[in-house]
């Protein structure tokens, strides 16, 4: 199979694209990025391409169409990277650009792939790490919970798996031997095609837990899974990042108790404190665990746990064995 999609990539070459911004701004768009509604107009829009490719100047994130392959005959192919293989299941303009069309309804990734995918040897270096430091009774359990997968690349795969045990999206994630995240990830399933994200560990999460259970939302997968590796009787759920609790998120969470604890800088908390109020007007009952205590961005630097995570609390506060 590698041998074929080789000689297919040999066969296939990149089409050009032009990305040129377009004058005007969708200001009624939600932003693929950020997920936030485009009211200051700081997302702009690539011409001739479908209204979810452009650049946020709020998160600093380009939205980009898939690279095009064509074969000789002009048959024209994108990659995917979950199933490593070409697909074709996309509409182009006529002028040859990827032109996705705007889709509303969810779709969702056959679990079958989830599974598949779950027992790739070798694993992925954050599960290695996880079961150097917590064992691996822990670390098997966790990676069951979450069905945590490995990609052929060596990339994590965290799931993002609804209340209804459907699977939404895909964050491919890449880390050192020592457990520290890169600045690499991908995302295979993109909005433009109907993968829309939800919480990372949403499944875990449902009615009969409401008041008796409390469900800790933290920034990465990471911290999440390593929260519910030391301190199970809390639910623990991941945003995705700092500005990953969007509105389109946070549905699951009507009704329960909720922790959010974001990571140590001035901005993190800020934007989880303007969430506060919207979040309470759901029905959430929602509060926040400010590890900064309050301390500039420059005193954090000087104690040196700037944009510190919990784990890095829980190194404090935990033996681990």
């Amino acid at each position: 199979m590698q041998v074929a999609n080789q000689i297919n990539m040999i066969m296939l070459q990149k089409t050009k694209l032009e990305l040129t911004f377009n004058s005007k701004r969708d200001y009624k768009l939600i932003t693929p990025c950020c997920g936030r509604k485009n009211t200051d107009g700081k997302f702009i829009n690539y011409k001739n391409l479908s209204q979810e490719y452009g650049y946020c100047h709020s998160c600093g994130k380009a939205s980009l169409p898939p690279t095009i392959y064509a074969d000789e005959n002009g048959n024209e192919y994108v990659w995917n990277e979950l199933e490593n293989k070409f697909q074709t299941d996309f509409i182009p303009t006529k002028n040859g650009i990827a032109n996705l069309p705007t889709i509303t309804t969810q779709k969702f990734i056959d679990e079958s792939i989830i599974w598949k995918l779950f027992k790739v040897n070798p694993e992925n270096n954050l599960l290695q790490y996880l079961r150097k430091t917590y064992g691996d009774t822990k670390t098997e359990d966790a990676k069951e919970t979450y069905a945590l997968g490995t990609n052929n690349d060596g990339g994590i795969i965290f799931w993002s798996i609804n209340s209804n045990l459907k699977v939404q999206k895909a964050k491919i994630a890449y880390y050192d031997t020592n457990g520290k995240r890169t600045n690499k990830f991908k995302v295979p399933y993109k909005n433009e095609d109907g993968y829309f994200n939800c919480l990372f560990g949403e499944h875990l999460i449902y009615d009969k837990i409401k008041t008796k259970k409390t469900v800790v939302l933290t920034e990465s997968e990471k911290t999440a899974i390593i929260g519910y590796i030391l301190f199970p009787k809390y639910v623990w759920v991941a945003y995705g990042g700092i500005n990953g609790l969007t509105e389109n998120k946070v549905s699951s969470l009507i009704g329960h108790n909720v922790l959010i604890i974001p990571d140590m800088s001035e901005n993190a908390v800020s934007i989880i404190l303007n969430k506060i109020p919207f979040l309470i007007s759901l029905g959430i009952n929602a509060k926040i665990w400010d590890m900064t205590e309050s301390k500039t961005d420059d005193q954090l630097k000087l104690e040196g746990i700037y944009n510190n995570d919990l784990e890095d609390v829980f190194r404090k506060i935990c033996t681990v064995k």
